[in-house]
């Protein structure tokens, strides 16, 4: 809520309704937590975006295309920190038996299909099966913690 923040979705009450609480505060989808040193900080994102450069990333569009591709069993894209981008896609793919996928053939694929260039996936973990709840959920932050890991920033 204040003098930067937009009032209302454009003829989208619908839209309205659901990104602004009682009191007009815009909810970002954001998602913080309360650190050991009482600071708060950046916990997790309640809408799977991913924010490459400015430009908004849904990682089930992402997910969605590279599930169309036929050597894949299942996939999840996530991010990935980057210094100079803020993040960059990255997609866990389990591969069908007896396949193997490269990051160039998913890239060609989604070129293809004409996905524009900056949502296309800039790295590719190969994993033997994407991580799931209970409810059949992918399992995000573990992913996300996945890759840090990999990158070093744990």
């Amino acid at each position: 809520r204040g003098p930067n923040v937009i009032p209302c979705y454009f003829r989208r009450p619908d839209l309205t309704a659901r990104a602004f609480d009682a009191e007009q505060y815009f909810n970002t989808g954001d998602l913080f937590q309360l650190k050991d040193n009482d600071c708060i900080g950046f916990f997790e994102r309640s809408k799977d975006i991913i924010i490459r450069g400015g430009y908004n990333i849904s990682a089930q569009e992402v997910e969605n295309m590279v599930l169309g591709y036929p050597k894949v069993l299942d996939a999840a894209a996530v991010a990935m920190p980057d210094e100079s981008l803020g993040e960059r896609t990255c997609i866990y793919v389990a591969p069908k038996p007896g396949e193997t996928v490269t990051l160039e053939e998913i890239k060609a694929f989604m070129q293809e299909k004409g996905i524009a260039a900056y949502k296309m996936p800039e790295r590719l973990e190969i994993i033997e099966a994407i991580p799931r709840n209970p409810v059949g959920k992918i399992m995000k932050k573990v992913l996300r913690e996945d890759i840090k890991k990999k990158l070093g920033i744990a």
